[in-house]
């Protein structure tokens, strides 16, 4: 008898585990689909990997693997002083539905402003560079609103664009690459989606256009979409500010997600993209950053359509991607 009785309560005990390891398995898989749900057809247009400089959370394997089981359509690599075409066609390799795309920024490390950086990154074998940025960090505005040191490039002579810039301006529209203005000032923004007007240049990107930098007003964001220049809203600015969990974010103007919501009501949906400029170790990784975005901003009052417009609609149109 005592040795049956045993045996029904490690029987009871047994099958109880059982039921919780399966409930838990069960929760966890729903949530995964969720993520994906949330996520799928979506396009990521701004995040850091490794190797880099700087530490980063992820390398570019981890990243795209993760972004295609969340369901994600494409993702955009950057980095500030790399190249990223090359990288993006080696990551293009571990996905079967996922589009990689890289590009260059035009910091000092590739000779900045340097109308052959941006040659070259367009050559590459795959097609995959596909973005060219503006200075970011050795931007001369970047330089002195952080106090970085002096000097810094500049995109302006006088009143006017260099001519190197004029020169990459040609070579964006010629070559039908994308054109992200980095961290340059109000003034060089607004001057170069003139002149990219004039061109007929119709992928112009505001880096994160309500972050620290550039820290253009809502009034200069609404003049650069009646431009055709499209708006990028990160999800890292609702993460930064004095109490950062990131040392590095504490200096930059926190951006909330109600602020963002106000300037998606007020200049619509029709010139926005969403991304999360992630990558640092500190953060959320990407994916769980991209889906909070998509929460949160769900919660401020944002519709599903408009969600969709800036998160798989607008990006898809500045990557030639088919888009019904």
């Amino acid at each position: 008898m005592r040795q049956r009785w045993r045996a029904t309560k490690i029987g009871q005990a047994l099958g109880l585990t059982l039921v919780i390891l399966l409930l838990c398995l069960g929760w966890g898989a729903g949530a995964m689909a969720a993520e994906e749900s949330l996520l799928s057809g979506a396009i990521e247009f701004h995040v850091h990997t490794a190797p880099d400089v700087v530490p980063r959370l992820w390398n570019d394997r981890q990243l795209v693997e993760a972004a295609e089981a969340a369901g994600l359509r494409a993702v955009v690599l950057k980095n500030h002083v790399l190249p990223t075409g090359d990288r993006a066609q080696l990551a293009q390799e571990r996905v079967q539905r996922l589009e990689v795309f890289g590009g260059v920024v035009l910091n000092e490390a590739v000779g900045g402003i340097n109308p052959e950086a941006v040659r070259v990154m367009s050559r590459i074998s795959g097609g995959r560079g596909k973005v060219v940025w503006l200075p970011t960090l050795d931007a001369a505005y970047h330089r002195q609103k952080f106090g970085n040191g002096e000097g810094g490039i500049s995109l302006l002579q006088g009143d006017r664009l260099s001519r190197e810039l004029e020169l990459i301006l040609y070579s964006v529209r010629d070559r039908q690459l994308v054109l992200g203005t980095g961290h340059v000032s109000p003034a060089e923004i607004l001057a170069v989606a003139r002149r990219a007007r004039e061109l007929g240049i119709n992928k112009l990107l505001i880096t994160h256009a309500m972050a620290e930098v550039p820290g253009l007003s809502l009034a200069q964001m609404q003049t650069l979409a009646d431009l055709g220049a499209y708006l990028e809203l990160d999800y890292v600015n609702a993460l930064m500010g004095e109490t950062a969990v990131d040392p590095a974010h504490r200096a930059w103007r926190k951006v909330t997600l109600e602020e963002m919501a106000e300037a998606i009501r007020a200049i619509g949906s029709e010139q926005i993209i969403l991304s999360t400029d992630l990558g640092r170790p500190q953060d959320p990784n990407p994916i769980e950053g991209y889906a909070a975005f998509i929460r949160g901003l769900r919660n401020q009052g944002i519709s599903e359509e408009d969600l969709k417009r800036m998160t798989q609609e607008n990006p898809a149109r500045l990557l030639d991607l088919p888009w019904e």
